[in-house]
């Protein structure tokens, strides 16, 4: 099979800190492994501190304390989220059917939506109708984490480099790109709007009873990924558009969680049933947007504001 390899250069600076030993780099490396393929990120190797601390504003009981995470070499992520279009040329190549989740014995039919008063599943809503008008180059939506398994897997087995759902280590130490603050733009709400579609003014206008930053995106639902700027590894919307799937399993005690980057997989529930979402999406307040904030869902969950983006391994 052939592979249609492109590989690029963005010429603009990566603002690395070496106290977090982070390698610093002049220049951010993207990579393209095929048309239509999502674009990646080089990120260095380093060290970062995950996790928040106890008086960290809209900290969560369940997020993990503040620790030492090492990545020993480095690694891609995808510039941005898996777009409507990307996922729809996947789904049209390989016929893939999603798999239905039950609760109490009924089947799940749809996707999760909220209509400003309560969540429920809407059987006619799905990846193309998450309920709200979505363009090709938005985030794909209503996807579970085993919809995103399978598109990287699919990826995997067309470009032959090994494509994977991000840890949530990955992701985390991607998002703050050696910052140690609550987002990657640093610690004031009202910056927020500069670097994410987060639940804003605009957002709080059609949702009045629901949290909100106090600046204004211009979006009540998703857009375009890479609208907004990135951060200094030249990621962008690592916070909000969307959650993100990740691939470890959900954890209550995060003590004996891994810092290295791999997968925390060996849950006790060996059918690793619930994973564990970051990032925040359109809908999400300071609380539910910050670096270390992590959520829980069923593998096979879909939810009208969760998608996911790809890692992938460095060929030497």
């Amino acid at each position: 099979m052939r592979i249609l390899l492109r590989f690029s250069v963005l010429a603009s600076l990566v603002f690395t800190i070496s106290s977090n030993g982070i390698s610093e780099k002049d220049e951010i490396d993207t990579f393209t492994d095929c048309e239509g393929c999502p674009e990646m990120v080089v990120v260095p190797k380093g060290f970062v501190y995950i996790g928040s601390h106890e008086e960290e504003i809209g900290r969560k009981r369940a997020e993990r304390n503040r620790v030492k995470a090492t990545i020993a070499k480095d690694f891609a992520i995808a510039k941005t989220e898996v777009t409507l279009r990307q996922f729809r040329r996947f789904m049209e190549e390989t016929k893939y059917k999603s798999k239905i989740p039950i609760r109490d014995g009924e089947p799940l039919v749809g996707c999760n939506y909220y209509d400003g008063k309560s969540y429920g599943y809407v059987a006619g809503h799905s990846w193309e109708n998450p309920g709200y008008p979505q363009r090709e180059d938005d985030p794909v939506v209503c996807v579970s984490w085993s919809d995103a398994d399978a598109y990287a897997k699919w990826l995997s087995r067309k470009t032959g480099r090994a494509y994977r759902v991000p840890s949530t280590v990955e992701f985390e130490y991607a998002s703050r790109a050696g910052s140690s603050t609550p987002w990657y733009w640093g610690t004031n709400p009202e910056d927020a709007c500069e670097y994410a579609n987060i639940g804003d003014r605009t957002f709080a206008d059609k949702f009045p009873m629901r949290p909100s930053f106090p600046c204004s995106d211009g979006y009540v639902y998703t857009t375009k990924v890479g609208r907004f700027k990135p951060n200094k590894f030249g990621l962008h919307d690592m916070v909000g558009n969307a959650w993100e799937w990740t691939n470890d399993c959900f954890q209550i005690d995060l003590n004996n969680a891994p810092v290295d980057g791999s997968s925390w997989t060996d849950n006790t529930d060996d059918a690793c049933t619930w994973r564990t979402p970051k990032g925040g999406s359109w809908i999400s307040g300071i609380a539910w947007s910050r670096a270390a904030v992590r959520s829980r869902d069923g593998a096979d969950y879909r939810s009208f504001m969760l998608g996911f983006r790809v890692a992938a391994e460095i060929k030497k």
